[in-house]
């Protein structure tokens, strides 16, 4: 049954959504969400589309578990998109109606929303995958993807109505939507940090026992001075994270788990905890994975259904169910998988080929740097040469870092340019958008 509602009558007075301004029960939340399922069904019978653009908010929450509990699907949509591209998307995939704050519709109680058992099979979501090689696609999910999803993390990372998950991803991601669902699934409560506080103050100020972190976040955090002693687990994803910055949570004491994951498979797929984390880990529970040819490749009970494009549904799947990802790794002789990089980032410079990965790798091992992207920039003579997105934690000195590299790459994979960029605030870094401002630079 909805997890909401089962929740409000199991324990229905604990937090289940913390706010700056309030804290609300399983009782309450279980009453927003009713509130938000009549306001669905005023917008389309069961099975109808929806997107929504909005930050993150206890309404938007709501809407997401109204969705889960009404069969409507939702689409989420980046807030970081101009309007005619969300416009776009919006149409692709049929949904009737673009909600892009809660003063657009009226929000009418309905205590008594009926609540029918959930079917697994039933579509829950269509999210976007990042676009950081060009437009994303819709992934269709469905409710079982999402489900098996959370009960297979909760396998190595315990979870219950004691702990406290803090919502720092965005919800138009698959990594923030699987918040939403675990901590329903778990009777979790789910924490939105407040508007001026870092994270660091945010996991301080509500006693935070769960964390979902990118690289950037990582590093902020680390940075900080809050008291950090009540986080239990802190899931570390949504690209490579560099080994200085792992060795520096571990020394701070911070409950690291290591992760690979896609949109496709609902979020995280492998998991490594605090011992072993300079590796992707080892596969989930629910989940199958294997490497053929250099390639990853994933199937179980958390695929998605296929890429919604127009009125169609189209699957990409071998005969046997296997998913291509296009991820490169390996599986170390511990069972670990390790993720070199994506096939789609490869390319060719004088007849030689360049995975931008390892370039970022040896940056970020550099005691200067946090973050980095390396980009192809065309090339009249070489065809492409690579350019370096770099965010640093003193003033950029390109001399010195190219002094650097030259010991530890051929010449061939030297960048040619080394640009300074903040760091990013995206789940994944835009490769497509950087390679536009590397060629802006140039000219």
């Amino acid at each position: 049954m909805c997890p909401v509602r089962a929740n409000a009558e199991r324990i229905a007075g604990r937090p289940a959504l913390i706010t700056e301004e309030r804290i609300y029960s399983w009782a309450e939340l279980d009453e927003l969400v009713s509130v938000a399922s009549a306001y669905l069904f005023e917008i389309g019978p069961s099975a109808s589309r929806f997107a929504v653009q909005m930050p993150n908010s206890a309404e938007f929450v709501a809407l997401v578990l109204a969705a889960f509990r009404t069969g409507h699907v939702l689409v989420p949509i980046s807030t970081r998109l101009p309007h005619d591209t969300s416009i776009g998307l919006v149409e692709e995939v049929g949904a009737v109606v673009l909600i892009t704050s809660t003063s657009e519709f009226v929000w009418r109680p309905d205590s008594k929303t009926w609540v029918d058992p959930i079917p697994l099979a039933r579509p829950a979501t269509i999210v976007h995958t990042s676009g950081s090689m060009g437009t994303p696609k819709a992934a269709l999910l469905e409710v079982g993807n999402h489900v098996w999803s959370a009960r297979g993390l909760s396998e190595v990372i315990s979870l219950n109505a004691k702990d406290r998950w803090l919502l720092t991803l965005p919800l138009y991601h698959v990594g923030g939507l699987a918040i939403v669902y675990r901590c329903a699934l778990a009777g979790a409560a789910i924490v939105l940090p407040g508007s001026d506080q870092s994270i660091g103050e945010s996991i301080e100020a509500f006693s935070t026992t769960h964390a979902s972190l990118v690289s950037t976040q990582l590093f902020r955090l680390l940075k900080g001075e809050a008291r950090l002693d009540s986080l239990r687990a802190v899931l570390l994803g949504g690209s490579a994270i560099s080994s200085d910055l792992i060795a520096a949570a571990k020394q701070n004491g911070l409950p690291i788990y290591t992760s690979y994951g896609l949109t496709e498979m609902a979020s995280t797929v492998t998991i490594a905890a605090d011992f072993d984390a300079y590796s992707s880990g080892h596969v989930l529970p629910y989940r199958e994975l294997t490497v053929r040819g250099g390639e990853i490749h994933v199937r179980g009970k958390t695929r998605f259904a296929g890429y919604v494009e127009s009125d169609q549904l189209r699957a990409q799947f071998d005969p046997e169910g296997w998913f291509a990802t296009g991820d490169m790794g390996y599986f170390d002789d511990e069972g670990r998988l390790h993720v070199t990089g994506r096939m789609d980032n490869q390319f060719i410079s004088g007849g030689e080929n360049i995975q931008p990965e390892e370039i970022e790798r040896i940056l970020e091992a550099l005691p200067s740097i946090v973050q980095a992207i390396v980009v192809p920039l065309a090339d009249e003579e070489f065809g492409h040469r690579p350019v370096a997105f770099v965010s640093t934690r003193e003033e950029l000195d390109v001399t010195t870092l190219l002094a650097s590299l030259e010991g530890q790459l051929p010449r061939f994979k030297l960048p040619v340019a080394i640009h300074s960029s903040p760091p990013s605030q995206e789940f994944k870094p835009s490769r497509s958008m950087l390679r536009q401002e590397a060629e802006r630079l140039r000219s």
